[in-house]
Formats: C-alpha cells, structure tokens, sequence
C-alpha cells in the first residue's frame, strides 16, 4: 500500500469515527435569559434526541421549562418523537460505517457512495435543522394566553424574542461531523 492510500484509509477511519463521537455531544444549543429567568433556561439538540443542555444545573431550567414557556406562546412541546431523531442517528451511523469500509474495501465507486451519502445526510441534517426551527416558530396557536407574532428562533449567536434575550450555538456534535 503506497503512503498516500494508507493516509486516505486513516483519513477515512478517522472521518467515521469522529461521526460516532458526535452522538455524544449537541448539535446546536439555545439558551434564553429574560426577568424571571435570570440564570436562563435552555435546549440542546443532539442527534437522536432534544434534551437539557449540559449545564442545566447552573441554570433555572431546561427542556420542562421551555416547553411550559411554548405552550403559554402557542408553540408546540418540543417532542423526542420527531422522525429525525430516529432517521439522522440512522443515516449519521451509516455514513460512519461507510466511510470506515471504505478505507479498507479501497474501491473507488463505494468510496463515492460512502461520501455521496455522507454529504445528503449533512445536507438532510442541515434542511431538516432549519425547517424545524421555522415551524417551531411560524406555527403558533392562535388561542394561545400570550400572543406573539410568528418568529424564527436565532440559529446562532445573540438575538430577541419578545422579552428574551437568546443565544444559540452549535456544539461539538456538529463540529465533530463537519471535520
């Protein structure tokens, strides 16, 4: 094996493995602080599931409180049942595997399908993320006790909705898949 093939097979193990790490991690966080959520309340979104962020012990809540806070605004809970949380843990495992094969079946055309299928589970992630966040936010109850106008939630850095401040990042989880 020339040195360049055994660079790609590590590359390519090293790509698969990093993938399985990311379940590990969040994908994307948001925090929001408002009066009476002087220490914040926040989300973390991993790969199989939504879930209270890490440092939710510093914190005035997490998932329990923001889905408390969505139903005042109209918003739906935010469900654990959602397809994505079963379809791109699916996808992300399979790419990971396919990427770790191909390192050592060495063959063009399944590298290709290894990396085609890696690059639409990225851009699934990525369409499914953005639509979500969307209707999260577009999708209020008309009847709901406190009216806002329909919102998009910040998908990164600082932003207002209504009286919270918000910020969001993605974690490590998305850094690990996009290395």
């Amino acid at each position: 094996m020339k040195k360049w093939e055994m660079a790609r097979s590590l590359l390519l193990v090293i790509a698969g493995a990093l993938i399985f790490m990311s379940f590990r991690y969040p994908m994307w966080s948001i925090y929001l602080w408002a009066n009476m959520y002087p220490n914040g309340i926040g989300m973390s979104i991993y790969a199989y599931k939504p879930a209270d962020p890490p440092d939710v012990e510093e914190m005035d809540g997490g998932m329990h409180e923001l889905n408390v806070l969505n139903h005042y605004i109209g918003m739906k809970p935010i469900s654990r049942k959602l397809p994505v949380f079963t379809i791109l843990p699916t996808l992300l495992g399979l790419s990971a595997v396919l990427l770790i094969l191909s390192a050592f079946i060495r063959r063009e055309r399944f590298f290709k399908v290894a990396l085609w299928v890696f690059l639409g589970t990225a851009v699934y992630g990525m369409v499914t993320f953005f639509y979500r966040i969307y209707e999260y936010g577009h999708d209020l109850r008309p009847d709901a006790a406190i009216k806002v106008p329909p919102f998009t939630p910040g998908i990164i850095g600082w932003n207002r909705i209504a009286q919270f401040e918000t910020w969001s990042e993605f974690g490590w989880g998305t850094y690990l898949v996009l290395i």
